[in-house]
């Protein structure tokens, strides 16, 4: 049985393309009306999994609109207001997600979240979808947790996740064999190797599907309810 799950949250738990798009756009109609990057620009970003500023920072750039540290944040502030009133009702747990996260509370795993998004609007989704009780919100590690850094650094696994792991479990000498990252773009495979846990690739999320093949993966799975007899075997 595994002994920590890592989870992604875009385009692992959750469907967010949608809502991740529309707010993109919703910012640029706000912030930069006449001057909007075109649509697959912003499929790009979304399939890499670039974290919020960088993406802002690069498709501002794609349309000559200037931004630095003076605009970040009136961009990342409106994006989040935007994405929190447009953009969550949009989103969608992907099937089986509930399945997946109740056969392990049940047997009493841990179950986390790393994502490169704010930790409320995590805890907001998994709120409106009946999932909050699943994960402890201290185990949900997002853009701005204190000492959390972007995936595949192994930051957030070392200096977050596992002194959080052990104050609320007990545990000591967590076994990263045993840890199963599951995700769906080549940072989260990178992640898992480089903090020596198990890599599982979903292969429904938004990652490219090559480059992500081509690092070989522990674990390829189509559908969560395929995590549960992974978890399992570990």
């Amino acid at each position: 049985m595994a002994s920590l799950v890592i989870f992604d949250f875009d385009g692992t738990l959750f469907d967010t393309h949608q809502s991740i798009s529309h707010s993109i756009k919703l910012t640029f109609d706000a912030l930069s009306p006449t001057q909007s990057p075109p649509e697959s620009e912003v499929q790009r970003y979304i399939s890499s999994g670039t974290g919020l500023s960088d993406t802002f920072r690069a498709l501002t750039a794609s349309v000559g609109v200037a931004f630095d540290k003076d605009t970040e944040a009136e961009w990342t502030a409106k994006y989040r207001e935007v994405y929190a009133s447009d953009g969550q009702p949009l989103i969608r747990p992907f099937p089986g997600a509930k399945e997946l996260l109740q056969h392990l509370a049940q047997r009493k795993v841990p179950m986390a979240i790393v994502s490169n998004k704010g930790v409320a609007a995590v805890v907001t989704a998994l709120a409106r979808s009946g999932l909050a009780d699943y994960v402890p919100r201290e185990l949900i590690v997002g853009d701005s947790t204190p000492g959390a850094t972007r995936k595949p650094d192994p930051s957030s696994y070392t200096a977050v996740l596992l002194p959080a792991v052990t104050q609320m479990y007990g545990v000591s000498g967590l076994d990263a064999g045993k840890v199963l990252e599951v995700g769906d773009t080549v940072a989260d495979v990178q992640f898992a190797r480089n903090i020596g846990a198990k890599s599982c690739w979903c292969r429904f999320g938004y990652g490219d599907a090559k480059a992500c093949a081509e690092l070989e993966p522990d674990y390829v799975v189509d559908t969560l309810e395929q995590v549960i007899s992974i978890c399992d075997a570990l």
